[in-house]
């Protein structure tokens, strides 16, 4: 008699433990969501979904590093457009200052403007994003364009030969600066020197290197319009990136969701279930308890 009463209370414990447990269970897949939370729930489910995790933060840092560059190299076009402008200004005054209608003290008139957008453009090309410096290559914490009197032009460089790049992706590395040597190494020569002789030449009336300048100036409008057209295609290159490791990531999150989201209505009905059991065993056990203690009273 001791025997059986002991096997059937641990039977009994052991009913209301499980319907316990399964009632905890999914109480709490309706509160959370998940029917995945950890390895225990779903083994083959978790670890997948675990590796798509790790995925998607991956895609999620390539997608903050496209973003990061697209500023970087919008602020680098911007910047190149800008000096397209100076550059047009400045051939629009070398043209001026050929006319041979033009005396001395003219030319040297214009030749004052042609230092003021000079300046302009060593501004320009000293532009930051960020407290990054836009035509500095790799010494992007570093001034890149400074007054230099043995230098070209008068303007000395500590620009590196290798622009700034971004990972978008395994494996894609896109540029998003101009180094300074490529902006002043232009066909014509070096972009600074072309300001200065221009310069030199309007001073000391000098119509025939000042007929010269026209051409250099021309080539240099072509050459920074170049460099601006290279860094709209790396644009363009990011923002497809973006968007396709946007893509990537709903499509990623879509498939975690499949793996570890709970069906609530589903997990309702369990719970419901769950508990109809749990309130039968408690109302089996009372019954065989009272015929027990009947039976003994007997």
């Amino acid at each position: 008699m001791r025997i059986t009463e002991y096997l059937s209370d641990s039977t009994f414990k052991r009913q209301i433990q499980r319907n316990r447990s399964q009632m905890v269970k999914y109480n709490d897949q309706i509160a959370s969501g998940k029917r995945v939370t950890k390895a225990s729930d779903d083994s083959v489910s978790y670890l997948s979904a675990k590796l798509i995790d790790e995925h998607i933060r991956k895609n999620e840092q390539y997608q903050v590093n496209a973003n990061n560059g697209l500023f970087q190299a919008r602020n680098t076009q911007d910047a190149l457009d800008h000096m397209q402008d100076l550059l047009t200004s400045f051939k629009t005054l070398t043209i001026q200052a050929a006319n041979e209608s033009l005396n001395a003290e003219d030319r040297e008139l214009i030749a004052s403007q042609v230092a003021s957008l000079k300046e302009e453009f060593v501004e320009l090309a000293n532009s930051k994003f960020n407290d990054v410096y836009l035509f500095a290559g790799t010494n992007s914490d570093q001034k890149p364009f400074f007054e230099d009197g043995v230098a070209a032009g008068g303007i000395g460089t500590s620009s590196t030969g290798t622009p700034l790049k971004v990972l978008a992706g395994e494996g894609v590395a896109v540029e998003t600066t101009v180094t300074g040597l490529d902006l002043r190494d232009g066909p014509e020569g070096d972009l600074f020197e072309i300001f200065q002789s221009t310069i030199d030449a309007m001073n000391a009336n000098d119509t025939a290197a000042i007929q010269t300048s026209i051409d250099k100036v021309g080539g240099s409008i072509a050459h920074i319009a170049g460099l601006s057209t290279d860094i709209a295609n790396q644009i363009n290159r990011l923002d497809f990136a973006v968007e396709r490791l946007e893509d990537r990531i709903i499509g990623q999150s879509g498939e975690v969701s499949r793996l570890t989201d709970a069906d609530i209505v589903e997990s309702m009905l369990n719970f419901q279930n769950a508990q109809t059991a749990y309130d039968a065993v408690l109302g089996i056990h009372s019954t065989m308890m009272q015929t027990s203690l009947l039976n003994y009273l007997r």
